[in-house]
């Protein structure tokens, strides 16, 4: 699913050698690399790093990486009352956006971008089920208060 979702973003048109990382990590980890790599402080969806602008040959071989952070992932599927797995899907898609050159910092940017999410998802949904992929998340005391 994800070759496919970098297929439809373009990202693998003229590199058959393209290398996405994609890591699952959690509140704590994301946090760190929000404001390490990115200068912000606190939690966010996906963070993406697209190491081909960058003129170095020892990455090993990854041309970008993804950290997904799957407590975001869940709290929002909650609040929004989506699933866990269109969640992910939408973080996953968002973030192969991003390394594809795409940006949502400017109000027609993020309409842009959200247009594109939709239209990536609605491809990938005909081949794909989500939730055989990502299943929900078990026992999870993300968001519960402690008694």
């Amino acid at each position: 699913m994800i070759e496919k979702a970098c297929a439809i973003c373009g990202l693998l048109g003229d590199n058959a050698d393209f290398s996405l990382a994609v890591n699952f990590v959690d509140t704590e980890t994301i946090c760190r690399i929000n404001r390490e790599f990115v200068g912000h402080e606190g939690t966010t969806d996906v963070i993406s790093f697209n190491y081909t602008v960058q003129d170095d040959p020892c990455l090993d071989d990854v041309n970008a990486e993804l950290f997904i952070c799957t407590d975001t992932a869940e709290l929002a599927a909650k609040s929004l009352k989506r699933s866990f797995s269109d969640e992910i899907v939408l973080y996953l898609v968002h973030g192969i956006l991003h390394i594809s050159g795409e940006d949502d910092l400017t109000p027609p940017d993020r309409k842009r971008m959200r247009r594109l999410e939709k239209k990536v998802i609605s491809e990938l949904r005909k081949s794909f089920d989500f939730s055989g992929i990502f299943p929900e998340r078990i026992k999870s005391n993300i968001g519960r208060k402690k008694t």
